[in-house]
């Protein structure tokens, strides 16, 4: 004979209510749109942060580059600046004909007879793009051209606008343009302001041209060395 203990008094089991399951799925919702966000703002900052980074290098590349360029050149230069209309946003066109060319790649490059620097529209709306061309003189020169390009390379894109001044020592001024057959000397710094599309600040660099000084240093005779103290 068995004996069946005596059945405890049980609540019936309860699941969660309609009501509780909304708040739950609400608050779930929260988490995980907070989740979201700090992430979305994470991966925004980390891209914003390697633009900034690539632009950084970039601009310092031509900078570099650049004033490299500028320091080394011969004394035998022609410089023609901002004399035939350029883009919207520039001053014209940079034309340096004889010295090393800059930005070379490959041999046939190094060896180019003159340098341009254009500034040409880009391919997104209102952008613009610095171009560095590399000209070689042609056997019959025609009242058009003197030269034909044989290589083109962009050094800086997105642009917002791209202007270079040119000092002029005897005058103490800033020029816009430059004329080698008024001014057959190089002038003595060159300053370039430009700015990019996506990036609110504002770049402004001024270099020294070595090649006004050349002629001065070549005529004026160097100073006597004082003798050396026993």
């Amino acid at each position: 004979m068995f004996i069946h203990p005596p059945a405890l008094n049980r609540k019936p089991a309860q699941g969660f209510t309609l009501l509780e399951v909304i708040v739950a799925l609400a608050l779930i919702g929260i988490v995980i749109g907070g989740v979201y966000g700090i992430a979305d703002g994470a991966i925004r900052l980390s891209t914003s942060m390697s633009k900034a980074r690539i632009m950084e290098m970039r601009v310092s590349n031509f900078t570099r580059t650049w004033r490299d360029y500028l320091e080394n050149l011969p004394p035998n230069i022609r410089l023609t600046a901002g004399l035939e209309k350029g883009a919207r946003g520039s001053a014209g066109a940079l034309l340096i004909e004889g010295g090393p060319a800059p930005f070379a790649w490959d041999r046939g490059v190094k060896l180019a007879d003159a340098v341009e620097f254009a500034v040409v529209r880009g391919t997104e709306k209102k952008a613009l793009t610095l171009m560095v061309r590399h000209l070689k003189k042609l056997e019959k020169p025609t009242s058009m051209d003197a030269y034909r390009v044989i290589a083109e390379l962009p050094l800086l894109e997105d642009l917002k606008e791209f202007k270079a001044q040119y000092y002029e020592p005897n005058d103490k001024r800033w020029f816009s343009n430059w004329d080698p057959d008024k001014r057959p000397q190089a002038p003595l710094f060159m300053r370039l302001q430009f700015s990019f599309q996506t990036d609110p600040r504002e770049h402004e660099f001024t270099f020294w041209i070595a090649n006004d000084l050349m002629p001065l240093a070549a005529s004026t005779p160097a100073p006597t060395p004082a003798p050396i103290a026993p």
